[in-house]
C-alpha cells in the first residue's frame, strides 16, 4: 500500500470509528513513516548521547535490500509479516506473507495490548501499517527466495481508464528497466518482481510464477477488507482505552460504499489522495472537525533530525515524536521476531 491508503485512509477509519483527531493523526502518520524511515545514523546530542534509530524501510534500489541481516530486520517484521500457512509446512511456505493470518492478529492483540503507555499510538500505527501490508503483500516472502520469482510476460492487468493503463505500464516497464533486469533477478525478495502492483487500490490483476502457478488478484477487495478489519479495530480501541475517543454510530455499512468508491478510483497517487481528503472534508465518513478538513501528511516530527532540535529545546526526548517512533518501531521489531515468530516455531 501507499501513503494513500497508509495515511489518509486509515486516518479516516480511525475517525470513523470514534478516535480523536489528534491521536488518529499520530497513528496515520506513524503507519506511513513505516515506509520511510530510512536513516540508520546515530544521532548524537548535545549532552554526548546518542539516539539510534530503527530502520523500517529502504528505497527499491538500496544495496541493502541485498543484505539477508537487513531482509529480517526491515522486510519482514514491517512489510511481510510471516503467516505461517500451512502450519505443518516448509520453512519457505511459513515465511510466505498470508492476508489477516494469526501471527497478524496477535500482533495487532499486542500493539492494543500497549496502547495505554507513552508509546502506545505509535505501535499501534506501526502494526497497523503491517496488518494492512498484509492485503497487498500476501504470497510474497520478505526475504531473498526463488518464491518470489515471477514470469514477467504474464502480468495482465483489469482497468477501464486506457490513460491509466498506460501510466502503470509505463511505471512497470521503467521498473522492470531499472530494477527487474539487474537487481531484481538476482535478489527476489518481496514484490520487486511485479513492481507496485500489489500497492495499487484500484488493480485487479494476475500473474504467473516461474513454476506456472497463475495468481488472480483483487486489488479492491483485498483493500476493502482490511478497511473493515483495520475498522473494527479501532471500533474495539475506543471502547477499552477512553483517552483515544469515544465509539460513534457509525456503521460500517453507512461508509462501506463510500470507502469503495474511493479505493476504486483509477487515479495516480496524487488524486487518490484529493479523493480521500474530498470525502473527509464532505463528511461523507464521519463529521469532520476543522482539523478533519486541513489534514495533510507532515512527516518532519518524526524525522531524525527533529530529534536534535527538539533535544535543543526541550533538554529531553519524552514527548519527541520522532525517538518515540524509532522506540516504537524497535519494540516491534523485537516482539516480531523474537516473541512473535517463536511462539510460532518460525523462528527458534
Amino acid at each position: 500500500m501507499q501513503i494513500d491508503m497508509h495515511f489518509y485512509g486509515l486516518y479516516a477509519l480511525a475517525r470513523a470509528a470514534g478516535i480523536r483527531p489528534d491521536p488518529a493523526l499520530v497513528i496515520a502518520t506513524a503507519s506511513q513513516f513505516v515506509d520511510e524511515a530510512i536513516d540508520d545514523e546515530a544521532i548524537v546530542l548535545a549532552d554526548q548521547n546518542a539516539v539510534v534509530p530503527t530502520m523500517t524501510s529502504h528505497k527499491p534500489l538500496d544495496w541493502q535490500n541485498c543484505l539477508p541481516g537487513d531482509q529480517w530486520k526491515v522486510w519482514v517484521p514491517f512489510h511481510f509479516l510471516p503467516g505461517n500457512q500451512p502450519e505443518g509446512g516448509s520453512f519457505t511456505e511459513k515465511m510466505v506473507c498470508r492476508k489477516n493470518s494469526a501471527p497478524a492478529r496477535r500482533m495487532l492483540e499486542n500493539a492494543l495490548s500497549m496502547a495505554d503507555q507513552p508509546l502506545g499510538p505509535l505501535m499501534i500505527g506501526i502494526a497497523c501499517h503491517v496488518y494492512a501490508d498484509t492485503f497487498a503483500h500476501y504470497g510474497f516472502i520478505g526475504l531473498r527466495r526463488d518464491w518470489n520469482r515471477v514470469r514477467n510476460d504474464t502480468v495482465e492487468i483489469k482497468v477501464r481508464s486506457r490513460k491509466i493503463i498506460d501510466y502503470i505500464e509505463a511505471k512497470f516497464e521503467d521498473f522492470k528497466a531499472r530494477l527487474i533486469g539487474s537487481a531484481g533477478e538476482v535478489m527476489p525478495v518481496g514484490h520487486a518482481a511485479v513492481a507496485t502492483y500489489p500497492d495499487r487500490p484500484y488493480l485487479v490483476w494476475r500473474y504467473a510464477h516461474e513454476n506456472g502457478l497463475v495468481v488472480q488478484r483483487d486489488n479492491p477487495a483485498d483493500y476493502l477488507e482490511a478497511g473493515r478489519k483495520l475498522f473494527d479495530f479501532f471500533a474495539r480501541l475506543c471502547q477499552g482505552h477512553g483517552q483515544y475517543g469515544r465509539s460513534r454510530p457509525v456503521k460500517w455499512s453507512d461508509i462501506k460504499n463510500e470507502l469503495k468508491k474511493i479505493i476504486t478510483k483509477e487515479a495516480d497517487k496524487k488524486n487518490r489522495i484529493k479523493a480521500w481528503k474530498k470525502a473527509i472534508s464532505a463528511g461523507k465518513l464521519f463529521s469532520p472537525t476543522a482539523k478533519d478538513k486541513a489534514l495533510r501528511y507532515d512527516p518532519r516530527l518524526f524525522k531524525s533530525a527533529s530529534v536534535s532540535y527538539y533535544f535543543a529545546d526541550h533538554g529531553r526526548l519524552d514527548g519527541c515524536q520522532g525517538y518515540l517512533f524509532h522506540q516504537a518501531a524497535w519494540k516491534h521489531r523485537n516482539f516480531v521476531l523474537h516473541k512473535l515468530l517463536p511462539e510460532y516455531a518460525i523462528v527458534a
